[in-house]
């Protein structure tokens, strides 16, 4: 307690809390932005804090990652441009919610969900941060292979009506994973002497394209045929956007379960929050008795996907500290900076250091305040901007979104892979095909490919490693059995319609 409370003294200092709270609202504001993420806000902070002390350092980048996340979540709802990849399976509902004249529950859900995902990380990153990156250790090629597999299968057919549909967008989305550098070897591939395609496609451009581009050329069609429209509130605001004890009841497991995904994937080296986020929405989804409702508004998908992606926040500093193994990219650049300050990251980190593990587990828990109240302050302003006629909206959301593609590797390739991709997401949806397979099986394409190959070396091109290892085979079982459950549920339902046929 005594290193508690000598950690909190020196965080509720009034500088230290200034840059807290000057951080959470940038952090927001950058998560909130189509194509500025988490790990740039973080990047870009890490120079300032070379002349800055231990405390007020770690304040302003971990106010900065903790509320970026987060701050993915009002773009997705509002505009279907997730801020984040870690918001993408959040825009699969929210969006629908807004449209529907819920905008503010929607925000609502996403803040209160991503609070508990946070603050069940944080528990467990204090009760039991070595002895869970112990787990986390005993994941090698084969376990991260099968892991993989079982989230594409999870998301690819979950997503949609269609099983051959969802698989067709994975495959997709693996086929546009493997456009450059072989990630072992090198050798250029699907690259047709195009030099901006040696390193592949970025996906925050892929993303945004997938998205809010393809929202534009749909809502653009809709004016077209129609005539223009507004986008607003419907009338009733308040009893539409309160939440009532059903909604509790409805997220509370649904959100307790993908804390418990989200915590788990943040402590596997590599995957992250966008990964976390779909297999929590996938998941609650499989586990729904209305599986139907997901994708036209449900509830529970936004509080899954930001509980998941939320709950990585807290897991993901674990086997950093434990083990010096940043959990993911961001986490990667605050082992750096923690690094700019002296301080020796690994398992003798709790004897050597224990007052900056302890300032780490106050800062995480004040950022996580403090992203509250600030999103709670100015929720409700912000969910207004649904009120702007869209011929106004939509150019400044282009603008941002070619901002934020342009942005990421300073390209104007990245531009035209940002339009290629909304002319894809737009005719995906003419024919039903889900997008968030795709985008879900690019990001994992890349990791799957390196954790497979990886492991078949090791194994000299035997493929019985990936029944030899129990948590392999243990989540190869999961994939064939969520296979099966679809297959089945699929049959039933058709069966009942020709029934009432």
């Amino acid at each position: 307690m005594d290193l508690f409370i000598s950690a909190a003294s020196e965080v509720f200092a009034p500088a230290n809390l200034l840059i807290l709270l000057a951080s959470t609202v940038i952090g927001i504001v950058i998560g909130a932005i189509p194509g500025l993420t988490v790990t740039m806000a973080v990047a870009l902070a890490v120079p300032l804090t070379i002349w800055m002390e231990t405390t007020p350092a770690m304040l302003m980048l971990l106010g900065l990652y903790g509320s970026g996340i987060y701050g993915g979540s009002i773009s997705a709802c509002l505009l279907n441009a997730p801020g984040t990849p870690a918001s993408a399976a959040t825009a699969l509902d929210g969006y629908e919610l807004g449209k529907q004249g819920k905008a503010l529950k929607a925000l609502k859900v996403a803040l209160w969900a991503s609070v508990y995902g946070g603050l069940f990380s944080i528990v467990l990153l204090v009760l039991i941060a070595p002895q869970l990156a112990q787990v986390a250790l005993k994941f090698g090629p084969a376990e991260i292979t099968c892991l993989l597999i079982f989230a594409l299968t999870v998301v690819s057919v979950l997503s949609g009506d269609s099983i051959m549909k969802g698989l067709f967008a994975a495959a997709l989305g693996m086929l546009l994973a493997t456009i450059g550098a072989d990630p072992m070897l090198m050798i250029p591939r699907f690259t047709f002497g195009v030099d901006e395609l040696f390193d592949g496609l970025a996906y925050i451009p892929l993303l945004i394209g997938l998205f809010a581009i393809a929202e534009m050329f749909a809502q653009s069609e809709q004016s077209f045929r129609f005539g223009a429209t507004i986008l607003s509130i419907k009338d009733g605001e308040r009893d539409e956007n309160r939440i009532y004890a059903e909604d509790v009841k409805k997220c509370a497991i649904p959100v307790i379960r993908s804390g418990f995904f989200g915590a788990f994937i943040g402590m596997l080296p590599g995957l992250g929050a966008a990964v976390a986020s779909f297999v929590g929405y996938a998941e609650t989804k499989r586990a729904s008795k209305e599986p139907e409702k997901f994708g036209k508004g449900a509830i529970e998908g936004v509080a899954a996907s930001e509980s998941a992606n939320n709950a990585v926040t807290g897991s993901a500093m674990i086997p950093m500290l434990a083990l010096a193994i940043p959990g993911d990219p961001p986490t990667a650049i605050l082992l750096s900076a923690l690094m700019i300050q002296g301080v020796t990251v690994g398992p003798l980190i709790f004897a050597n250091n224990p007052d900056v593990v302890y300032m780490i587990y106050v800062a995480l828990f004040m950022a996580l305040v403090a992203t509250a109240g600030v999103a709670a302050m100015f929720m409700k302003p912000i969910s207004h901007v649904l009120r702007v006629p869209k011929v106004f909206l939509y150019p400044i959301i282009l603008s941002m979104c070619v901002a934020g593609s342009y942005a990421i590797r300073f390209n104007v390739f990245d531009v035209f892979v940002m339009l290629g991709a909304g002319v894809l997401g737009y005719v995906m949806r003419i024919f039903g095909v889900p997008v968030a397979p795709l985008l879900i099986a690019f990001i994992l394409t890349r990791p799957f490919e390196e954790s497979l190959r990886q492991a078949l070396i090791r194994s000299e091109g035997s493929l019985m490693v990936f029944l030899e290892h129990p948590i392999a085979l243990f989540f190869l079982i999961l994939a064939v059995a969520a296979v099966a459950f679809t297959v089945w549920r699929e049959h039933k339902t058709g069966h009942r319609i020709g029934e009432q046929g």
